[in-house]
């Protein structure tokens, strides 16, 4: 389902690729995109993934026939079956290599959560949004935690509760889309947004959205002093070395001219 392609940029853009099914999210392509997220994180060619779809729909989340034809399982089973949902809201905010999603159409109950992952989000005009399960008779329930994080508890609860849609220009005012584009310009904007990404201090980056991670799991108080213990982690890097040789000597820095192995690699330093 998902098509990968490389750019001399070091963007890997993932491609949801079954417009015939409205990209529809079974347990299989979740489980690849955990496999192919987790790989380019460790691969040093890799400076951003981009998560685009295919056709005028982005996704309409889960793929009800699976789900229909598992509904005579057991307690246990659905336990079992949610692991690599599980799986890939624990595995996404612990990488290093950041995550741009473009929707470009209807993203639907599973999907807005992936949205909710990513680090940049950009949606075109013609995008929309909707946790739709309650009109199903069920609610959002793995992707609730990450939605919840992104746009807070009392958003969540709308969307949650009702199932209604939210155009793009409301997603991004509730938080969930960092920014609006047109239709026609979302793809290469969002491609230059991966780009950007990729090319900015790789350690730095790696951490620095590890680090907003954990802060937005911890009390106030907790939060700075985690700050604290994290600074030395930062200043004992190569990109700080370089960054401010770079800048005093009035030149571009080369972020891998030292160093490199994927930030992915290294220890996670919190």
């Amino acid at each position: 389902m998902l098509h990968q392609q490389r750019s001399d940029d070091r963007v890997l853009t993932l491609t949801l690729a079954a417009p015939e099914r409205r990209n529809a999210l079974d347990y299989a392509a979740v489980r690849e995109l955990c496999e192919v997220l987790r790989a380019a994180d460790a691969d040093p060619g890799v400076g951003a993934v981009l998560l685009r779809a295919d056709g005028p729909v982005f996704s309409a989340g889960a793929n009800l026939r699976e789900f229909q034809a598992e509904l005579a399982s057991s307690a246990t089973d659905f336990y079992e079956s949610g692991g690599v949902w599980e799986e890939l809201f624990t595995l996404v905010p612990t990488l290093g290599t950041p995550l741009v999603v473009a929707v470009n159409g209807p993203a639907r109950a599973g999907a807005v959560g992936v949205v909710a992952l990513g680090d940049l989000v950009l949606a075109g005009t013609s995008a929309d949004f909707s946790l739709s399960e309650i009109r199903i008779g069920l609610f959002p329930i793995m992707v609730l935690p990450m939605v919840m994080r992104v746009i807070g508890y009392r958003a969540a609860q709308d969307l949650a509760l009702t199932g209604r849609v939210v155009d793009a220009d409301e997603a991004r005012s509730i938080g969930l889309v960092s920014r609006v584009v047109a239709d026609e310009d979302l793809r290469d904007r969002a491609h230059e947004a991966a780009a950007g990404l990729a090319a900015s201090a790789p350690r730095a980056l790696a951490y620095g959205r590890q680090l907003l991670s954990r802060l937005a799991d911890l009390p106030y108080a907790d939060a700075v002093h985690h700050a604290r213990t994290m600074r030395g982690t930062f200043l004992h890097t190569p990109d700080i070395q370089e960054g401010v040789a770079a800048f005093l000597a009035k030149r571009a820095p080369d972020w891998h001219a030292s160093d490199t192995a994927s930030p992915a690699t290294q220890e996670d330093p919190s």
